[in-house]
């Protein structure tokens, strides 16, 4: 019995120290499982790391030419989001620094602006923003728009003063109610801080199964099964292999994390709320799951090629499915069911919930369970593969 449980253990280890030879024998494995997704993290996070957008090039036609359409312009030019590099005398010009791409909107103080407001009537102020990019299109609109909203304010309280209210009377019938406006989690709003946590886990998700169906592929093509897991022809063999699999998987792809959140994120000061503990117990059914998913996706891999060519076709589709590009909750009945079945769907939400919003493990309990239900339901599916490959190996080399 006592040498039947040390067997058993030994085929565990073994097979883990196979799995680990397997990789790191392999350049493309572990340049791109290890080497690309460190890479990924490191340059990502420094293209982003400025989090918004500020400094935007814009054009000003000012048609009106009077001092009041001067500070206007004046306050648009004192924002952080947009800089007023050209001004201008006609909307031709304008239009040919834009196409140009000199330029990425264009503000237009049309005439008779200060007279309309003077007369009491309220002037036109036309903007022009490239909305083909979301946010070119939202730095330029709300400098715009808050230049705007402080400039009326002015004109308001101005009027107010001069017909015999005080300053505070007049601030206070121009804004009878003060709307306080905080920020939650993501303080500046920065795309970084929303983006990246999301990319870490998509990379290592899609890297990782990259790399297994590389492994997975060479071992179909020089029929390696039956040699590197010998341990599976006794009972119940091929569950303690996969033990032994799946725990390279996690003790790597946990380093990683690891060093993402300990260093990459350290350096380029994103936020760590929750318990990075915490953080990395919720990702381990989460890298169980991609492992075994990964082991599954080895029946459509006949060779080591065929992995590197599909598998990243996937990683859009897992980005948009977690969530980040389009709400889930917008989401088709039948694409939310699909969704769960992408590991990095639910990894992604307990680890944006914990490393963001600061949430407690026992507050994300509830995702981390169905996490580990999916592991089940993978793992029942890479137990089925890892047999049936196996035996095909073994007929193939009997044959």
């Amino acid at each position: 019995m006592l040498n039947n449980i040390k067997e058993y253990f030994y085929a565990i280890v073994d097979s883990l120290r196979t799995e680990i030879r397997l990789i790191f024998s392999d350049a493309a494995v572990y340049s791109s499982y290890i080497g690309a997704t460190l890479l990924i993290g490191i340059l990502y996070s420094y293209v982003y790391s400025k989090e918004v957008i500020s400094e935007l090039p814009i054009v000003v036609v000012d048609l009106d030419q009077t001092q009041m359409s001067n500070k206007l312009v004046r306050m648009i030019n004192a924002t952080k989001q947009v800089n007023v590099k050209y001004s201008v005398s006609d909307m031709s010009q304008a239009h040919e620094l834009f196409d140009s791409g000199l330029v990425k909107g264009v503000v237009v103080v049309n005439h008779n602006f200060s007279k309309k407001i003077q007369k009491g009537e309220v002037p036109a102020l036309s903007v022009y923003c490239d909305a083909s990019y979301m946010l070119y299109y939202k730095q330029m609109l709300t400098a715009v728009t808050s230049s705007a909203g402080t400039f009326s304010a002015g004109i308001e309280i101005n009027k107010l003063i001069g017909s015999g209210l005080t300053s505070r009377q007049a601030l206070d019938s121009r804004r009878p109610v003060n709307p306080i406006s905080k920020p939650l989690y993501n303080i500046d709003a920065g795309y970084a801080t929303f983006l990246m946590p999301v990319v870490f886990l998509i990379a290592i998700q899609t890297l990782q199964i990259s790399g297994m169906g590389i492994i997975g592929g060479t071992q179909r093509e020089k029929k390696q099964y039956p040699e590197n897991y010998e341990f599976m022809k006794r009972p119940f063999g091929v569950i303690f292999i996969l033990i032994g699999r799946s725990g390279a998987y996690v003790l790597l792809s946990t380093l990683i994390m690891i060093l993402q959140m300990g260093f990459v994120m350290h350096i380029f000061d994103f936020p760590l709320r929750g318990n990075p503990w915490e953080a990395i117990l919720f990702l381990i059914p989460f890298i169980l799951s991609v492992t075994f998913l990964g082991i599954f996706l080895t029946n459509f891999f006949k060779n080591r090629e065929d992995a590197v060519m599909t598998v990243t076709i996937f990683s859009i589709p897992a980005l948009f499915l977690c969530g980040v590009s389009w709400p889930t909750i917008a989401f088709p009945d039948w694409l939310k069911v699909l969704s769960i079945f992408s590991p990095s769907t639910l990894g992604v939400k307990g680890y944006v919930e914990i490393t963001q919003f600061g949430a407690s493990f026992q507050e994300i309990k509830n995702t981390w369970f169905q996490l580990w239900g999916i592991t089940f339901f993978y793992f029942i599916l890479a137990v089925l593969t890892l047999k049936r490959l196996y035996f095909l190996n073994l007929n193939k080399s009997v044959d």
